[in-house]
């Protein structure tokens, strides 16, 4: 009876330790997709806009940086989430891309703790891990909404 309860036990640790290393490079990909410059590439799209006065001619765009054709530097947009100058749709995506890594953090918090101290584990616990997870994933999803922002096409 013993060695059955010690090879369940083991499995719960290597699948929380999956889910920490699944987990955690899910949210490295997603704070890089929110600090790139090259989230979409185009080519050479002319934009007037306020936004884009320094460079008219985009190269690639992201959530919160450009380039422009005229130069390869990566610029930030001069107004940010509520503030900026574009629809909806972009303003959408810029709050669920950060969103999502901060419910993704939440979950792999709530796993690591579960890994390290046992007495974190309670009813629930996984169901709520994995809400988290699912959340994350849907709103990480959001971030396409950028394509909706109709100045950039």
């Amino acid at each position: 009876m013993m060695a059955s309860h010690d090879s369940n036990s083991r499995r719960g640790y290597l699948g929380r330790l999956l889910i920490l290393t699944i987990g955690g490079g899910a949210l490295g990909c997603s704070i890089l997709t929110a600090l790139s410059c090259d989230f979409i590439g185009v080519e050479n799209v002319v934009v007037t806009d306020n936004a884009f006065s320094d460079a008219p001619y985009l190269k690639t765009i992201s959530l919160f940086y450009f380039s422009s054709a005229a130069n390869d530097s990566c610029e930030q947009y001069g107004a940010q989430l509520f503030h900026s100058n574009f629809n909806e749709w972009f303003t959408t995506g810029q709050i669920a891309s950060l969103a999502a890594p901060a419910l993704g953090l939440i979950g792999w918090i709530l796993v690591l703790s579960e890994l390290l101290i046992s007495r974190c584990r309670f009813n629930g616990s996984f169901v709520l891990q994995n809400a988290l997870f699912m959340a994350a994933f849907t709103l990480q999803c959001c971030t396409f909404l950028l394509l909706g922002q109709t100045q950039f096409w």
